[in-house]
């Protein structure tokens, strides 16, 4: 099936569906039946619709032709709606990213709440193979809909929140490079979501899931409707879904930051906390620094005492001391990293949805009319803490070490000299994005009089435009001296930030009152497309008919985010000042595929076909015709065996985000991005090698030293579109003795000149804190020596879009489905395995630029190299009892030991794996003629998230955040009931 230039499918005639049932290249039609819970019309009614059926032509996913039989040669899976919802499925975003071929990488989920993600906070996106979810393809009825998303960097992952789960019959999954047939961003697979085409009567569902230890709830109420007439149909439905948050301190693996290291006998030794929070509740984790007070002249950190003596210049604080296991002391900390309302921050978003979903089809004489109207509105809304260290003035003793006259040549006989501090406090860091997103689509199809030929137009548009908003800080009115647009007169200060309420945060709110800024962003971004195809017989060989496809199809892409005005402005604390990403681009395209029978009724030869398919195309903003191509191969050994195998080249144009993202610079502290400041407290073994070896002492304080200045753009002009190369080859085997069906793939691909950008943070840390150093991340930033004025001081930062080198990975796939009636009922089962051989990745032209000795990230944290979901049923008369089962592998930090030297303890051990686990969801189902009733439990046996230590990871709590396999609700029941009407 075609993308955007793809014509409607159609259903497949029974025999063909009957043949391919249950195997891993289902020949499924788009035009198909019903979901779960749709009436169904009578045997009468369904003979004659599937007579006229075979008469017309059949469109299936993965090729242009009208013959089923060449969607066989690519590696297609068929995700069942029915049995993820019996597994509690919950929405779109589920269905896709429970999929063993994404259950293998990193998934953007709801996990990911106050993390900077592509698209703004709350997009949750298919990443397949974890090649990125900008290469994965996603179409709606076999057309491109726009992404959706807020800030500039919208467009790099189709926002699977806009569908509606009501509205889907059936999704499948083209696991296998397809530019040729599809266009850009089809490296990795195609995913194709088919809306239900003709709905009797009226049917009504509502879910609701309820984690057992409480907080992120779920709840989805929808409604679809059908009108049938003699020509044709329409459908009409909608749905609200929202997901609850959950909070940090729901769950005991999230709320807590530990270091988590072991002595030689096993027992813990992480570091006591020796601060005013020691002998509470609260002490020993390690969330957020705060109540801290940094001179910045000696460096000296001073902290509350607890019993409000004063050792120092400031009141009621001061300085701290450390203790190592070194020489036989304890190690122990004094700085305050915890507060009694730091779980309170959410680890999962509060998220919206709220969709209406329209279609009509008619047909009048040769020709159908099709159209489709699909609106959403997202409200997204996370809850969150940042820190806030204004550099302010504080009177100190002429002469102490913390003043400093001399620097600004004050006189020694001044009667107090110049104290200059962070004062390190907590600030509310709250999101919300509102997001609206609209697509619609027309398509006319009709025949060439008596030939085989027909043709498919269609013309889509899909709009989104989204706020995003959050509370800031005024640069202007806080006082902060290291800060050009400070306005503050002489050293004031719009409050006293040596308060204990506002260094611990019980003043929050008049600290909001005092230097609150309400930032509001727009983000409107733009899709329109058209496309014409032709597809038919040309002659017949003995054989059987070669079939070809030829078809031309033109897209424009528009995106205009304007932050908000102070923000571009610069005077927002602690951001980047964002500038208007504004741009265009559009791309024409011709294609064409032929499908040649070159063998059939021979010896060990059912049939031999071959395949051939290419694409031209020339984008504005890169200028010159390029072309990619593919080639495959199917042959039928006997009625049971098939060999198939595929070899083609894939491409990805430069997004709009990626070429236009408007240029900017900005200020980030050093204390934000120097990984190498006090590094000797560091559990980063990289960063302590690294740090130390260009001479910075394990003490450093960065005292005295401004603010490093960042540097980000767009690449327009010198970006290349991505290219790859994708090879696939395998078996399928479907029994004649029972309706079983058993496919092993192999898949191979190879990109070149991916498109990436790398932060501020992770250009730094990718230099100290690699395996390799130095590396080409230490050439995309200055550090001063360690003489002179500002002493090694990191100096800027260069973070544009580039093309950097490449990636590949390899593996297998094996797909199971058995379905088998019975006298005592009806079992069902399925399996879906991915075994990833390697996943080769390198920024750099090689591992050790790249900063690894290895470039193959294949088992890291996130990665696991074996996934499987598992599913079966029984259904007995009006009950059913359904499973699932979800496997994924053990993964680690590879770059680094388990045993190391800890704050002076030899032999200290660090768990740095997240352990597999096989999560298990059961359901009952009672189904009547107009009504059913479902209850369930998700991840019955109650299984936690693994942890892992400090220092091994990025993590919540102790959890690892890019293990998104891991389950953070815990055992959750759910209830899903059906009304039809």
């Amino acid at each position: 099936m075609g993308n955007c230039v793809q014509p409607r499918l159609r259903r497949l005639p029974l025999a063909i569906a009957v043949v391919a049932a249950f195997q891993l290249a289902p020949a499924f039609a788009q035009d198909q039946a019903p979901a779960t819970g749709a009436s169904q019309t009578s045997s009468a009614d369904q003979a004659e619709k599937k007579d006229v059926k075979q008469l017309e032509s059949v469109m299936v996913t993965g090729t242009l032709l009208k013959r089923p039989e060449y969607q066989e040669m690519v590696p297609v899976q068929s995700i069942s709606i029915e049995a993820n919802q019996a597994a509690g499925s919950f929405g779109t975003v589920n269905l896709l990213q429970t999929a063993a071929v994404a259950m293998g990488s990193t998934q953007i989920n709801n996990q990911f709440s106050g993390f900077v993600v592509g698209g703004g906070t709350g997009i949750q996106t298919i990443d397949l193979r974890g090649l990125g979810a900008n290469r994965t393809l996603v179409l709606l009825d076999g057309q491109r809909p726009g992404p959706a998303g807020v800030q500039g960097q919208t467009g790099s992952g189709f926002d699977l929140n806009v569908v509606p789960e009501v509205i889907l019959g059936n999704i499948e999954i083209v696991k296998d490079g397809s530019s040729s047939i599809y266009g850009s961003d089809a490296i990795s697979g195609v995913v194709n979501m088919i809306t239900k085409k003709r709905i009797d009567g009226t049917h009504m569902e509502a879910f609701w899931g309820v984690p057992q230890h409480g907080g992120g709830q779920q709840a989805s109420t929808s409604i679809a409707t059908g009108f049938n007439f003699d020509k044709g149909n329409i459908v009409l439905a909608a749905q609200v879904q929202e997901q609850f948050p959950l909070a940090l301190g729901d769950r005991d693996f999230l709320s807590c930051s530990q270091d988590m290291v072991y002595g030689t006998n096993g027992q813990r030794i992480d570091r006591e906390d020796r601060s005013i929070l020691r002998g509470t509740k609260y002490a020993g984790c390690n969330n957020m620094l705060q109540n801290e007070v940094i001179a910045y002249w000696s460096g000296t950190r001073y902290v509350p005492s607890g019993d409000g003596s004063t050792t120092g210049p400031l009141p009621g604080m001061r300085p701290v001391t450390r203790g190592t296991y070194a020489n036989g002391g304890q190690a122990y900390y004094e700085e305050v990293l915890n507060s009694p309302f730091y779980d309170q921050a959410w680890a999962i978003n509060k998220n919206r949805n709220t969709s209406g979903y329209a279609s009509s089809h008619f047909t009048f004489g040769e020709v159908t009319w099709d159209n489709q109207l699909l609106v959403n509105r997202r409200v997204t809304k996370t809850k969150g803490w940042r820190q806030f260290f204004p550099l302010v003035y504080h009177p100190v003793p002429v002469g102490s070490p913390d003043d400093a006259s001399e620097a600004f040549g004050y006189p020694a006989d001044e009667p107090q000299g110049i104290g200059l501090y962070q004062t390190v406090m907590p600030y509310t860091s709250n999101d919300t994005v509102i997001n609206d997103y609209f697509y619609f689509r027309t398509g006319l199809e009709g025949g060439f009089g008596n030939s085989s030929w027909d043709w498919h137009a269609n013309g889509t548009y899909s709009r989104s435009g989204g706020y995003y908003s959050h509370m800031g800080i005024d640069t202007r009115v806080s006082g902060d001296l290291g800060k050009a647009a400070n306005e503050m007169p002489g050293l004031s200060t719009p409050v006293d930030y040596f308060d204990p309420g506002f260094l611990n945060g019980d003043r929050m709110g008049e600290l909001i009152d005092a230097v609150g800024l309400p930032t509001r962003g727009h983000t409107v971004y733009k899709q329109a497309t058209a496309n014409a195809l032709a597809a038919g017989n040309l002659f017949t060989l003995p054989a059987g008919d070669v079939s070809a496809a030829v078809g031309a199809e033109f897209r424009r892409y528009d995106i205009n985010d304007t932050p908000d005005a102070n923000n571009a402005a610069g005077y927002e604390w602690g951001y980047s000042s964002a500038q208007v990403t504004k741009g265009s681009d559009n791309v024409k395209e011709v294609f064409g595929e032929v499908g040649v029978p070159i063998l059939s009724g021979l010896p060990g030869i059912e049939s031999l076909t071959a395949d051939v398919s290419g694409r031209m195309f020339k984008y504005q903003s890169v200028g010159d015709w390029s072309k990619v191509w593919k080639y495959g191969l199917v042959w039928q050994i006997t009625p049971t065996f098939r060999a198939r195998g595929t070899i083609g080249t894939s491409y990805r144009a430069p997004q709009l985000y990626e070429l236009y993202l408007g240029n900017q610079s900005g200020f980030l502290d050093q204390l934000s991005i120097d990984p190498c400041i006090r590094w000797e407290d560091s559990t980063n073994d990289f960063i302590r090698a690294n740090c130390a070896a260009i001479g910075i002492p394990g003490n450093y304080a960065s005292t005295g030293n401004s603010s490093a200045e960042i540097f980000t753009g767009g690449g327009k002009g010198f970006l290349t579109p991505e290219t790859s190369r994708a090879k696939s080859a395998g078996l399928v085997w479907t029994p004649s003795f029972a309706n079983l069906s058993l496919a092993v793939d192999y898949f191979d691909y190879h990109i070149e000149g991916e498109i990436g950008t790398l932060g501020a943070s992770d250009i730094i840390l990718g230099c100290y804190g690699a395996q390799v150093f130095p590396n080409n991340f230490c050439d995309l930033f200055h550090r001063n020596p360690g003489t002179g004025g500002e002493a090694f001081k990191i100096t800027d930062i260069h973070a544009t879009f580039i093309n950097i080198n490449s990636q590949r990975q390899r593996g297998y796939d094996l797909q199971a489905n058995f379905s088998q009636d019975y006298s005592f009922g009806t079992i069902k089962a399925a399996a879906q395995v991915v075994y990833t051989i390697e996943d080769i990745t390198q920024l750099f032209s090689s591992a050790e630029a790249s900063g690894f000795e290895s470039s193959n990230r294949i088992g890291y944290v996130g990665n696991p190299q074996w996934v499987g979901l598992f599913n079966a049923s029984y259904k007995r008369g009006d009950w059913t009892v359904s499973w699932q089962g979800q496997y994924f592998g053990t993964t680690r930090n590879r770059d680094i030991s388990d045993t190391f030297t800890y704050q002076g303890y030899t032999g200290a051990f660090r768990d740095i794996k997240a352990d597999s686990q096989f999560l298990h969801d059961l359901s009952l189902t009672y189904d009547r003629d107009s009504w059913s009733v479902m209850f369930g439990v998700r991840n019955v046996l109650d299984k936690e998230p693994d942890l892992i230590s400090a220092g091994v990871g990025t993590r919540v709590g102790n959890t690892p955040l890019y293990a998104s396999q891991y389950d953070w609700f815990g055992r959750t029941f759910f209830a899903r009931a059906n009304y039809k009407f």
